[in-house]
Formats: C-alpha cells, structure tokens, sequence
C-alpha cells in the first residue's frame, strides 16, 4: 500500500480530481479572483512531490462545469453550461500548450460527455424547449431519451450516432478497457433497474415482450469506425445475458477480466462471474450468501476487488469474496468501509457533523491488522487500485 498525502498542498483549496496514475496526480482548481472565475490544470508529481501548472484559463461564463479526461500525452477539457454549445480544449500533457480548440453545437441542451480516446468524445444530449417535439418523436422512433454524438478530433468532425443501443446506454454505463494492447469498450445494457425486473418475472404470465439484461464487447477503433460511418448495427459480442427469469449486473474489471453478478430470481442463487476478453473464457468465480441483511458487499471497479462487510455490535468484518483473501475485523468506530489494501490495511471513513454550525469533518482511517495499529487522518480521500490519496 502507497499513502500520498498532499493536505499540505491542497488546504483550504476548491479541488477535483481528475486521474490518480503511478506517476501523477491530475486535478482541477477554480479560484475567484478579483471577481474573475479562474480554472486552473494542475499535476502533482508523485517521485518529486511538487505540484506544476499544467494550464489556466479564465471563465468568462461563471456557470462552466468543467470535465477532464487525461490520456498518456495530452489532456482533453470540456467546458459546458448545459446549453446546445460546449467548448473542447485539447492540451499537451507535458507542456500544457493548445493542440485544438473547438466549439461544438449541438441539437437540445448538453447532458454529459466521455472520451473514448484522447481523439473521439462522446457527447449525450437530452430534450430543450426549443426541441421537445423532435426529441418526442425521435423516442417513439427509437426509444432513446438522448441523442448521442461522436466528435473526431483529429478531422474536426461530428457524427450522428445511428446506433440506438450506444444512444440510450448513456456515459454511466459505457466502458473502455485494454486487453494486450487491444482496447474494448463495454455497453452495459440492463433492461431496468433489479427490482422492477423482479416485478416482471413474477407477472411474467401477462409480459410477452423480450425483457432482457445484456453486456456487450466491441473492438474500440472497430465502434468508432461504425459510429463515424452512421451504422445503426454495430459489430459487438454478448458476453452475458439474462432474459425475464433472471439478471446480469456488471461489477467491474482487471488487466483481462470482466466481472459481474447473475442472480436466478426462482432459487435466488447470486454468483460472481467473469469473462476473460484475450481467452474467451467464462467462469463462475464465488457464489454469493446474503442470508443475513447486515452483510454487504463492496465493490472496487478497477482493478476489480470483492469484500462482504458484516456489521456487529462493535466490530466489523471484512471477508475478501474475488482477488483478495481478507478475513478481518476492526473497529465499528471508524466508519464505513472503502477498501483492503494488501489484505491487510483497512482503510475505512468517517464523517462528523457539527450542531453548533452544520458542517461536516472527514476522517480517513488506516488500520493496520497485523500491528494492530491504527493512523487517522482529516480531509478527503480517494483509493485507486494500491494507492490512498489524502487531500
């Protein structure tokens, strides 16, 4: 386990962070001064321990939301204020100067945004009033609440997305992965949330229609290629599915592995299952109990690790389910958990709240299970895969 403490650094300043890697730690600030909204692109250098301006812009519009995705040389912004217009800012990651900039209309108002790779982006817009009835009549057409675009960085160019499984999908349940130097991208396709497909199996006597979770898997250069070219169908693998009788949950992923969950509503068995994208290979990895309401089960996404938390009266314990082999226990006074680092460090927050002027105080924990020792710690903190950040 790493801890990266930079408190000292970031005190008393309105940060977001962005990307947390094995040499960096990207981020943003927004800073009033002198009555003008600044943005500023910071990185914080994990072997030297400085921090360095990477870039700053001034925000004319005060109501910019800002989202940063961070690839391995360059660094793409997106300046919105949920209107049909959004500004993309291409920036070079080790010098901090503009290789693009572009403003981009589109139909409705911006919902949100992701980026596939550093040269296509993904843009989600929902319904205006200017354009109600056209998106009324696009849903009874395709079903889809938004509509998608593709924008190509390096042709300077918007595409329609046809696709209308990419459309309703949505950024929350796309995801992109390496498997060997090839990159995929996951469409996460659940017919509706758990309890409502619970509540179709059981009417399932009066529902003719095919009500079925799936996960898809696409070649990355492969979708942006179809997508660019106005496929409605695109090239892609089921690499799970579950009709009316059942449901497919994803939970997250690894160097080569899918997770998710499958429940069977009949016998209510849950398993943990995972599919490995190099080897096409399917297995069932644990088989979940959850008998007893205290136990939860905590997920980290990427790389994917798999915890059942068990609260008593005073303790709490911490069992390791998928890639970790924990059997641990501590102290219910030091909050929720987040994550178990080296199947030995607990690492667990609390918040405190004030009567006297309603504010909240963060504590991160971190026990150590084999020296039976504990360190606390105040302010935020976020864990990426052996990593504790605290800021």
């Amino acid at each position: 386990m790493t801890v990266v403490d930079i408190r000292t650094i970031l005190a008393d300043r309105n940060i977001q962070l962005s990307e947390v890697n094995a040499d960096c730690i990207y981020y943003l600030e927004e800073k009033n001064e002198d009555g003008h909204n600044n943005l500023f692109i910071l990185e914080y250098d994990r072997s030297s321990k400085k921090e360095r301006l990477v870039a700053n812009y001034s925000l004319e519009d005060p109501t910019f939301v800002e989202h940063m995705f961070v690839f391995r040389r360059t660094i793409l912004l997106v300046l919105e204020n949920g209107s049909n217009s959004l500004w993309l800012i291409e920036l070079d990651k080790k010098n901090g100067m503009e290789k693009n900039r572009r403003k981009i209309v589109c139909t409705g108002s911006f919902k949100e945004c992701m980026a596939l790779d550093q040269t296509h982006l993904l843009i989600y817009m929902s319904p205006d009033s200017e354009n109600a009835e056209m998106f009324r009549k696009y849903k009874e057409v395709t079903g889809c609440d938004c509509l998608c675009y593709l924008y190509d960085l390096e042709n300077n160019r918007k595409h329609f997305v046809k696709s209308s499984l990419v459309a309703r999908t949505g950024c929350r349940n796309i995801r992109v992965m390496e498997v060997k130097g090839e990159k995929y991208v996951l469409l996460l396709d659940p017919y509706a949330d758990e309890s409502l497909k619970e509540t179709y199996y059981k009417e399932q006597r009066w529902i003719h229609s095919d009500i079925r979770d799936n996960i898809w898997l696409c070649r990355l250069e492969e979708l942006e290629k179809e997508l660019e070219t106005g496929k409605e169908i695109i090239h892609k693998r089921c690499i799970a599915s579950a009709d009316i009788k059942a449901l497919v949950r994803y939970m997250g992923m690894d160097s080569n592995k899918i997770y998710f969950r499958a429940k069977e509503f009949k016998s209510g068995t849950e398993k943990i299952c995972s599919y490995d994208a190099a080897a096409n290979h399917l297995e069932v990895e644990t088989t979940l109990h959850s008998n007893d309401d205290s136990i939860l089960y905590i997920v980290e996404e990427k790389p994917f690790k798999l915890f059942s938390v068990l609260e008593g009266v005073k303790q709490k314990y911490v069992k390791g389910l998928v890639n970790s082999q924990a059997e641990l226990e501590y102290d219910s006074e030091m909050g929720e958990f987040m994550s178990c680092m080296d199947d030995r460090y607990i690492i667990a927050n609390r918040v405190l709240h004030s009567t006297e002027d309603k504010t909240s105080f963060n504590y991160c924990f971190i026990y150590d299970t084999q020296l039976d020792k504990y360190e606390s710690y105040s302010g935020s903190s976020f864990v990426k895969e052996n990593t504790l950040v605290l800021y």
